[in-house]
């Protein structure tokens, strides 16, 4: 299901579900079979029990095998909580709330263990590490050709670190006893550089560390200098005192993280409006990552992308300074937020009044009088590739495939002005994203289907030929665009002329129509066309039924039945007259001549 967590406040609310799983974990005391993945940690920083567990995709997943199947309260049933699948959330979630609270964590109780993704130095500079615990705001996102790791260009790095000196072992010189001990251990600098430049330093090695002005691929590096001294002390025979000495040792260890900035543009984001009897069109460009659209009557948009949150690889297990494996109290973990497109198309607000296939609208061959709904959404199809491959260990519901689009368009009723449709809020895939779309012209066009007319102009015992007749709902004549006449199974297209007026003959290889399907795409869509048929107005695609079609012109069969019918009416009587006319001697008609 989708669920929107306020990690802040340690409580949870729950979106519309995407998807309901209605299995539940074993409880804690239940014998569970090898799963793949890492169960999360033992406990919950006051987060709500029932919704902690939302936070850790990639744990094992399991169906419930025991009776415990009461809603988990206490930290103790943290193992009964639904988890037969992952879950996914319609927003980024806040994890800093979680990793604010893990700093804190670490920094009372795990200067003496590392985790296993760190390499701590050893020497006389012992046990040193830095490591990058967190950027936010941070999208890790999935796409068929990899995954990318998206940052804010502003934004925060979390470290953990440790460091600590021991003395080394000082050999006797020259039968010459020599004792060493370290003096002080200090911190030099842990500084964060963006591609080699500084940005930022703080003095302890478990910093939040700013950086700022991101742009396109990037380098964060974290570094930490620590300088031990030693004091070295020897006794000199040939003086009779003791020598000191201190020398210095100095390491410099760093860790680093590539990432990508991620910023919406609004010039990315074109706006373009159309009036439609008692609707509104809204055609709307989109960037290649987005999250959602909203518009000032309150509807929203949606893209496809979910995110989930995970841990990432190496933060599970521990290992102590004195060896072995370091206790569960001195171990931390940081949360990270993925986005995976997990199916196809956008929304309308959260999946209300949306159209799938059978969606027809504007460049989809709308006729505008199946669509009842208020607010409807459709896309352009873009590029399809195959959904991204998750581990073995995330369960989440993914389509197959999925498809990008650069636009999507909206028709809504026109109960609202359209300037409330002219500036939507768009936001993004990493946290904190968004921007202002813009109009890309001034003036709203008015978008009406095309109407169609036909009628038989000749007919012939192999063929039919049509003069069809393309208008605005206005009546003003369509120039440009392509009609396709349907009948008994033969399809005949024509593209229209400028020259023509709206009006041209097609001919059809079939005899005896009186039925003709009649279809027109316009050269280009709504918002696209730069020569409308008059003014602001422009023709949409239509699909028009013709019914007994008529005729024209009289036809020759027609005619020769005519002729056919008035001789057979009047032969007769003009027998007659000519009879009376020889009984009369010619007297009547003056006909006969005796």
């Amino acid at each position: 299901m989708a669920a929107s967590t306020d990690m802040a406040a340690g409580r949870a609310s729950v979106d519309k579900p995407l998807a309901q799983q209605g299995h539940q974990c074993f409880a804690d005391d239940s014998p569970r079979p090898e799963q793949p993945g890492t169960n999360p940690p033992a406990y919950t920083h006051t987060f709500d029990a029932a919704f902690f567990r939302a936070y850790w995709s990639g744990d094992p997943d399991y169906r419930q095998t025991t009776n415990a199947s009461e809603p988990a309260d206490s930290l103790s049933q943290i193992g009964r909580i639904p988890c037969a699948s992952d879950i996914t959330f319609m927003q980024p979630p806040n994890v800093e709330a979680w990793n604010d609270r893990e700093l804190e964590r670490y920094r009372r109780n795990s200067r003496s263990a590392y985790p296993t993704r760190a390499a701590p130095t050893s020497g006389v500079v012992d046990d040193t590490y830095i490591e990058i615990f967190a950027v936010n705001p941070l999208t890790v996102v999935h796409q068929p050709e990899g995954t990318t790791q998206y940052a804010s260009p502003n934004g925060t790095v979390r470290t953990i670190g440790a460091y600590s000196g021991s003395a080394p072992r000082c050999p006797d010189e020259n039968d010459i006893e020599i004792s060493c001990h370290v003096q002080s251990t200090t911190v030099d600098h842990v500084a964060l550089y963006v591609d080699g430049e500084r940005q930022d330093t703080a003095s302890s090695p478990t910093a939040e560390l700013q950086y700022h002005n991101l742009s396109g691929q990037s380098t964060l590096t974290v570094q930490m200098q620590v300088t031990v001294t030693v004091e070295k002390r020897w006794d000199d025979p040939d003086e009779n005192d003791t020598d000191v000495a201190h020398p210095t040792f100095t390491t410099t260890v760093s860790d680093s993280r590539q990432v990508t900035a991620y910023k919406l543009n609004a010039s990315e984001i074109t706006v373009s409006l159309a009036d439609h009897r008692n609707s509104t069109g809204v055609s709307m460009t989109v960037p290649d990552l987005w999250r959602s659209a909203s518009f000032e009557t309150g509807d929203t948009i949606h893209s496809r992308w979910r995110f989930y949150t995970r841990s990432p690889e190496g933060w599970a297990a521990w290992n102590s300074t004195s060896g072995g494996e370091a206790p569960v109290s001195q171990t931390v973990r940081p949360l990270q937020v993925h986005a995976i497109p997990a199916k196809q198309g956008p929304l309308a607000n959260s999946d209300q009044h949306s159209l799938a296939a059978q969606g027809q609208f504007y460049e989809l061959g709308d006729d505008y009088d199946r669509i009842q709904r208020d607010f409807v959404v459709t896309h352009r199809p873009g590029p399809e590739a195959r959904t991204p491959l998750l581990g073995p260990e995330i369960l989440l519901n993914q389509s197959a495939t999925t498809t990008r689009t650069d636009r999507v368009t909206v028709r809504a009723n026109n109960s609202h002005s359209f300037r409330a449709y002219s500036l939507p809020n768009v936001t993004g895939i990493v946290r904190g994203s968004y921007t202002e779309g813009r109009l890309s012209a001034s003036k709203t066009v008015s978008a009406y289907p095309a109407n169609m007319t036909a009628s038989v102009v000749n007919r012939t015992r192999n063929a039919t030929t049509l003069s069809v007749t393309v208008e605005s709902t206005r009546g003003y004549p369509v120039d440009f665009g392509t009609v396709t006449v349907t009948a008994r199974n033969h399809t005949r297209s024509h593209t229209l002329q400028p020259t023509e007026r709206g009006t041209f003959t097609i001919t059809l290889p079939a005899r005896g129509i009186d039925r003709v399907l009649l279809t027109y795409r316009p050269k280009s869509h709504w918002w696209e066309q730069s020569n409308p048929v008059f003014g602001d107005i422009v023709a949409t695609e239509r699909t028009t039924t013709v019914e007994s079609v008529a005729s024209t012109y009289p036809l020759f069969e027609t005619i020769v039945s005519l002729i056919v019918a008035t001789a057979l009416w009047f032969l007769p009587l003009g027998l007659l007259l000519y009879g009376i006319d020889i009984w009369t001697n010619g007297r009547l008609l003056g006909l006969y001549s005796p």
